[in-house]
């Protein structure tokens, strides 16, 4: 089976380097011609889950990339995506699946863009409910990485999912089958994770002073409004028909340590402890978590009405303190959209 990678990101040179491990044929995309003459040299040394040097074959043409792939792993931040489906949709042929690695929303957009072309090329799309792999790349062809015990797919079509998960199992066992792409997304704990963090620490990653995300950064301030958010994630997603897990059940199915509260869930976990904070603003956390994770939350529930009075007073404050560029998005809703 040939995947191709869409994106040469933390997540990009995880999945990578995790092909590779698997022996699986492999080209991996990325826009900077530097960064793919590195890789396509150099391959890719991975540590923590996976410890090795990998022969990733890696070029800067979109269409080199997806030619004759079967499988094609889209790992760009949520902001790209609308964007990345316009460039595949004339590249795509007959049989194709996509999947994004994570959700946010980026089946639904793929799905807009792709339109017709889905059914008569017998196309496949389909998203994670969460990233795989908790990966950090310092420079191109170094990633430090680890593997989830599983993670939530969907295909924009229910009656594709089990079919593709079956198709990939010798690649990724990890995958389970969720019912819709809406659940995927709404199940991502990310953002309700990311944020609430991300802004009680904003003094910290202004003056770009160095410290641990989760170990110093998640205070129990910070991790009380995180569940306040979650609840009303859920209350929404219920409104809808998903049911979803909490953001503690989430954490213990990823990881094989369990913890019975969220703060021991975030600060006890080695995997997370390696996490550092950002040091700009210009960050996923903000860029892709608030419009396409938090802001969702709010916009859903006003649809249904849920009320949502957390989630509405920190997206109050995140529009007066940030560039309202910076977290702009390009996602609408429509009831029509969730029935």
């Amino acid at each position: 089976m040939k995947f191709a990678i869409v994106g040469a990101g933390n997540t990009g040179h995880a999945i990578s380097a995790y092909l590779a491990d698997k022996n699986a044929g492999c080209v991996l995309y990325t826009r900077s011609e530097a960064k793919a003459a590195v890789i396509q040299e150099n391959g890719i040394t991975a540590t923590g889950g996976l410890n090795g040097t990998y022969p990733v074959r890696a070029t800067a043409r979109l269409d080199e990339a997806v030619n004759g792939a079967d499988c094609i792993i889209v790992t760009t931040q949520a902001n790209a995506h609308r964007t990345v489906a316009e460039q595949l949709k004339p590249l795509l042929t007959e049989g194709q699946a996509v999947v994004i690695f994570n959700s946010n929303w980026g089946a639904m957009e793929f799905v807009q863009v792709l339109g017709d072309d889905i059914r008569s090329k017998n196309l496949v799309v389909a998203e994670t409910s969460a990233q795989l792999f908790v990966a950090s790349s310092p420079k191109p062809g170094q990633v430090n990485m680890s593997i989830k015990a599983k993670v939530g797919v969907a295909a924009s079509d229910p009656a594709q999912t089990r079919p593709l998960i079956d198709r990939l199992s010798g690649f990724f066992p990890q995958f389970q089958p969720v019912d819709s792409i809406i659940e995927t997304t709404m199940a991502t704990t990310n953002p309700v994770i990311h944020v609430p963090i991300t802004v009680f620490n904003l003094a910290r990653i202004e003056n770009a002073q160095p410290f641990t995300f989760y170990g110093e950064g998640a205070s129990r301030a910070a991790v009380d409004l995180i569940v306040r958010i979650d609840k009303e994630r859920i209350a929404v997603a219920k409104a809808i028909g998903c049911e979803i897990d909490d953001v503690l059940t989430g954490i213990n199915s990823f990881w094989p340590q369990k913890h019975d509260n969220l703060f021991d869930a975030l600060t006890k976990n080695e995997t997370y402890l390696r996490a550092v904070g950002p040091k700009t603003l210009n960050h996923r956390y903000l860029t892709e978590d608030v419009p396409f994770g938090i802001a969702p939350i709010a916009q859903i529930g006003r649809l249904f009405g849920v009320e949502t009075p957390y989630t509405d007073a920190l997206l109050a404050y995140l529009d007066h303190a940030l560039p309202a560029e910076l977290i702009a998005s390009t996602l609408t809703f429509r009831k029509e959209d969730f029935c």
